[in-house]
């Protein structure tokens, strides 16, 4: 007969990781906040009133400053999450990795089986420790995914603004015309970028600029430099955005080659285990009913 005890464990643990996926879940945008961060009016009220954060991210707010946290602000904002999640994820993966070798050998102990009791010492600090670098390696994965796709919606605004420019239109009004063409990820970041220029009364390519630097993106820093040169020595900059494009275009389609290369190079070792098996199986009939001839 299954224990109570047992059953209700596995409850939990089932909770748990109903939880977590639930927590590490990507979140759809908020439209409020993004509408009162563009229309922002003075409140009266205090700081703590106007931003109701949630638990965990208060929590990883107040870990911000723990001596060792290294926060990859760049690449967290690639993917559009706060430090302050990202620290409460570092915490909620350690304190799990803390919690299981004991929560495993108190399970052990309620259906019969034996376990040391020093395991959880042991093993806690070092799961502590590799889930406090887990959420490390998740945002580089997603940071990497996301740097190509800014690339390849770079490219394209690259080719939208030399076509405005083409039109006549002003080096500070190309800029905008460009970024309200597209709905992707990448134009909706570059016209926050120039709108929050246009309020602060600078030129549009120190927008960029900020936007390049906060991303750490290197084309979006190039396309700010050519409109800035348009816009104060009034040169023509159609070709040098299209070339700039096409050579974007020529290091995005090196680099999916690259991948592709590797990915059939993995491809091989499977393929050979395949075949080998498939061999076996073909000749051990054969090579069997022989030798029972014999």
């Amino acid at each position: 007969m299954i224990s109570p005890w047992a059953v209700l464990a596995g409850a939990v643990a089932a909770g748990g990781l109903a939880l977590l996926a639930a927590e590490l879940r990507p979140s759809p945008p908020d439209l409020g906040q993004a509408l009162d961060r563009l229309h922002r009016v003075p409140d009266g009220r205090p700081v703590e009133e106007q931003e109701q954060l949630s638990w965990y991210d208060r929590v990883g707010e107040r870990s911000l400053s723990l001596p060792g946290a290294r926060i990859p602000h760049q690449q967290l904002a690639l993917i559009g999450r706060t430090p302050a999640r990202f620290m409460a994820h570092k915490l909620l993966f350690a304190l799990i990795g803390l919690l299981l070798p004991g929560y495993l050998v108190a399970m052990a102990a309620v259906v019969g089986i034996g376990l040391p009791v020093a395991a959880p010492l042991v093993l806690g600090p070092a799961l502590a420790l590799l889930g406090w670098l887990v959420p490390d390696a998740l945002v580089a994965g997603e940071a990497k995914e996301a740097r190509t796709e800014y690339l390849h919606g770079l490219v394209a605004y690259l080719e939208l603004v030399a076509l405005e420019r083409a039109a006549d239109c002003g080096p500070a009004e190309a800029l905008r015309r460009a970024a309200a063409v597209g709905r992707g990820t990448v134009f909706r970041r570059i016209r926050d970028a120039l709108e929050r220029a246009a309020t602060d009364r600078l030129p549009p390519w120190d927008g960029l600029d900020a936007l390049a630097v906060e991303l750490g993106l290197t084309p979006l820093q190039d396309v700010a430099d050519i409109m800035r040169i348009s816009g104060t020595d009034g040169a023509a900059v159609y070709d040098t955005l299209r070339a700039r494009a096409k050579s974007l275009r020529g290091e995005l389609l090196a680099e999916e080659l690259t991948k592709a290369n590797t990915d059939s190079e993995r491809m091989v070792a499977p393929g050979s285990v395949l075949t080998l098996l498939m061999t076996v199986l073909i000749v051990f009939p054969a090579l069997y009913q022989m030798l029972n001839v014999v």
